[in-house]
């Protein structure tokens, strides 16, 4: 049989199907993996059965399987506890454990040294023994990866939700106690004819203690507002929210907040509850509080708003001057909730929207909160302004609203009903 001569450098079919199958057990192939596909995030929601967020505890090559913390449950969590129901099965949703089985197409899908405590969303069903004998245990059903997992960012976590047929949560509500414990709602809205899960939910809020609580937005404070609080515009959808223009603030002295000789506390926690409205472009200024000694000059300690997406806390005195920067995402014109505990003149701790952010532990004495000072609320500040409170006591900022959201007996909420 006569040879074909190729030119140098040139490929035969044969060759060139040697260097693909090549390629696909070094790299991967599109069609063996969906995630180098890239396969819509909706599509890899629609082709599983079970969705859920999870923190990575273990990964294990050899076998094949990823040990898992779980999180939260988009879609299938009756599926996913029903798993558990089987004697010696590898899940405990009620512990939060869960091993993911990663079929032989889905290998090359995962980063299998990617870092413990990774947080992932996972594309999963549970397999059928009859037809997936090759990755059933004898004892009951495994859970099995149907497509590459993502890491998990509040981004992809809003496309999800509404991948399963849920919108976005709107706004937290007005908590229904200003102290001693209140519990606020937020709803969502289902655009399918049927959504698993809640569509409300409702958390505590304000469980400080009442006794020494400080409000000057409560309505008896009127003479304390500039100009009079009349004067002051008002939130349609918010009863005890006022809307502030630069020229908008309180003066209050503190021989008006404490008993007569009582110095202002040197342990306290503020709570505040406010938002930018769009006309500001993200952008906050302006003091949403400050306390500003009488005698001294110079001596303050102030809450400031620091352009897109960041507010922080300045103490100046002794010819000296701390900040501390915090992250509030105030450009998204949604009600935010900040809470700032003072320990000893040196230590703050700080919650952002219910969830510790950060704590600093300065020199000693170093806030050194002015004494004799000037309490001032929201000078050149714009924006809505619902809460600020002063408590006397230190280690409250937790308290102003709890992180963990419960369901309510209220299933879903149609759009179309």
């Amino acid at each position: 049989m006569a040879s074909t001569i190729r030119p140098p450098g040139e490929l035969s079919s044969r060759d060139l199907l040697v260097v693909l199958l090549f390629l696909c057990q070094t790299i991967v192939c599109d069609s063996q993996c969906p995630k180098f596909a890239e396969r819509p995030l909706e599509t890899r929601v629609l082709d599983a059965s079970i969705v859920f967020r999870a923190v990575v505890v273990e990964t294990h090559l050899q076998s094949k399987t990823l040990d898992l913390a779980l999180v939260s449950i988009y879609r299938g969590g009756l599926d996913l506890a029903s798993v558990s129901q089987y004697s010696g099965s590898p899940y405990n949703t009620t512990d939060r454990q869960i091993n993911l089985k990663i079929g032989a197409q889905l290998i090359a899908c995962f980063n299998w040294s990617m870092a413990p405590q990774s947080e992932l969303v996972v594309f999963s069903r549970v397999s059928d023994p009859i037809e997936d004998l090759e990755t059933t245990p004898p004892d009951g059903p495994w859970l099995e990866a149907t497509a590459a997992a993502v890491p998990w960012s509040l981004g992809v976590d809003i496309a999800i939700w509404n991948a399963v047929g849920w919108a976005g949560w709107g706004e937290w509500g007005v908590c229904s106690k200003t102290c001693g414990g209140g519990r606020q709602t937020r709803r969502r809205y289902c655009s399918k004819g049927f959504c698993e899960g809640f569509g409300e939910q409702w958390r505590s809020c304000n469980s400080f203690e009442c006794e020494g609580t400080i409000n000057p937005l409560a309505p008896g404070a009127r003479r304390n507002f500039h100009p009079a609080q009349a004067k002051w515009g008002r939130v349609a959808d918010r009863p005890h929210a006022f809307s502030l223009r630069p020229n908008s603030y309180i003066w209050i002295a503190s021989s008006e907040l404490f008993a007569a000789g009582n110095a202002f506390p040197r342990e306290f926690t503020l709570f505040l509850s406010l938002r930018l409205r769009p006309e500001s472009g993200g952008y906050g200024q302006g003091t949403l509080f400050s306390l500003r000694s009488r005698r001294r000059s110079g001596s303050f300690l102030s809450l400031e708003l620091a352009g897109r997406g960041a507010a922080r806390l300045v103490h100046a005195g002794g010819g000296s001057k701390k900040t501390i920067y915090l992250a509030v995402p105030l450009y998204d014109f949604r009600w935010h909730h900040i809470a700032i505990s003072v320990h000893d003149d040196n230590t703050v701790r700080v919650y952002v929207d219910c969830r510790w952010l950060r704590t600093d532990v300065l020199e000693k004495d170093a806030l050194d909160t002015p004494r004799d000072a000037d309490l001032i609320i929201g000078y050149l500040f714009s924006g809505d302004l619902e809460q600020l409170v002063l408590v006397p006591r230190a280690g409250q900022a937790y308290k102003q609203c709890s992180s963990q959201a419960n369901g309510s007996i209220t299933p879903y909420v149609s759009l179309n009903t």
